[in-house]
């Protein structure tokens, strides 16, 4: 039995799967096991796939039918056979030494999860942002935090963990295959929760090529309205995944942290959401209405901080917030949340949209 299996899904990427597939032939662990997932390329992916399998029996070729990235990545879980598994993208590369220490840090530690850090590709492409959630801490913890999810640099990209194979089949967590993206936030919001040990480790063992032109993601980019409705999907999975997992003293997670869930519905999906037209800013806060509605109860809403109470306060009220209030509620959160240096930086940019 291989030590650990490495899951990648593989749709219409030609052009990058030979280079991706190279990085893990050439791992300095060589007990690994490759399960590539063929989600019904139409492209030379398949081709690539027999050709690379015939130079190294490690890959395993998985065809289904096409059902998009979550689809393909539960098909690897399910086919694993390793007692680790972690998650390669078709376009990315892991660094020679990936397989080697996610295997010695989940031995070491006894953690069912483990999140690593990365490099964007190419450097030019990277952001303060990105560089950011790309760099996590060397930091345990040996049970669950909401600190992990709202601290850390530990979200959003589920490439960059690596589970036990039995934490996720007893835990019964998969990836949404529902969501047309984001089904790594909803990943991430359901595993640490579940994870009695959770390690984050500053090294970086990944390549992330950011975002390809033409790709789901680039598509998205180009629509904000259509990328925060997606959003309000997310938030809607994560409040039912959390209202439905109950705590020792029979209280519900999502009741335990409703404050800062709260936060994290304005810095995900409403603060970007102020800059849409008011029209569709009237479109994403009633779909909202009804999840804020269920949790924000005064003594919740009193734990969030003042701009994030205002810009919650506008998406309950109802009725059409005009753009020139919310430019306002934009830039009073973004001072608070930034310091006055970068919130003049985002009056500058919102005068020029």
């Amino acid at each position: 039995m291989a030590q650990i299996s490495v899951i990648v899904p593989v749709y219409n990427v030609e052009n990058h799967l030979e280079r991706c597939l190279e990085s893990l032939c050439a791992q300095t662990l060589h007990d690994i096991e490759i399960l590539c997932v063929n989600d019904g390329s139409t492209d030379g992916s398949r081709r690539v796939l027999a050709a690379c399998a015939r130079r190294d029996e490690r890959i395993v070729v998985l065809d289904r039918e096409n059902g998009g990235l979550s689809a393909a990545r539960n098909t690897g879980i399910d086919a694993a056979t390793s007692p680790l598994v972690c998650f390669l993208d078709a376009d990315d590369r892991f660094f020679p030494q990936a397989c080697r220490r996610i295997v010695e840090v989940l031995g070491e530690t006894g953690a069912d999860v483990l999140t690593f850090g990365a490099h964007p590709y190419p450097r030019e492409a990277e952001t303060k942002w990105l560089n950011m959630v790309l760099s996590p801490r060397d930091i345990v913890y040996e049970s669950f935090d909401s600190a992990l999810l709202f601290e850390e640099a530990s979200r959003p990209f589920a490439w960059r963990t690596a589970c036990r194979s039995d934490f996720l089949h007893r835990s019964g967590v998969r990836f949404d295959e529902s969501l047309a993206f984001g089904e790594d936030q909803v990943f991430d919001f359901a595993i640490y929760p579940r994870s009695s040990k959770t390690v984050l480790i500053a090294e970086k063992l990944y390549e992330y090529r950011v975002s390809r032109s033409g790709s789901l993601m680039d598509r998205f980019h180009r629509n904000p309205y259509a990328m925060m409705h997606e959003h309000v999907r997310i938030i809607e999975r994560v409040f039912a995944d959390w209202s439905s997992l109950k705590l020792p003293d029979g209280g519900s997670c999502l009741e335990r942290h409703a404050s800062r869930m709260l936060s994290w519905v304005v810095e995900f999906a409403l603060y970007d959401s102020l800059s849409l037209d008011d029209g569709a800013w009237l479109l994403i806060a009633d779909a909202l209405r009804p999840t804020l509605r269920s949790l924000a109860a005064p003594q919740v809403l009193a734990a969030c901080s003042r701009g994030e109470r205002a810009i919650l306060n506008a998406a309950l009220e109802g009725g059409t917030v005009f753009r020139a209030r919310r430019r306002v509620l934009a830039v009073r959160y973004y001072l608070e949340q930034r310091g006055l240096k970068q919130g003049l930086e985002a009056v500058r940019d919102w005068l020029r949209r």
